[in-house]
């Protein structure tokens, strides 16, 4: 959640999380999955 709250504060995209690599096992892994199922505007 903390990857969210970050992206949510520096206002920034969902796709600046999607095309992340995050370098350490977490819940944040599983945005690349939650992300690849939401459609662009």
């Amino acid at each position: 959640m903390a990857m969210i709250q970050t992206a949510m504060m520096g206002n920034l995209p969902y796709t600046a999380l999607s095309d992340s690599i995050f370098a350490h096992p977490t819940l944040a892994e599983s945005l690349n999955t939650l992300f690849s199922t939401v459609e662009p505007r």
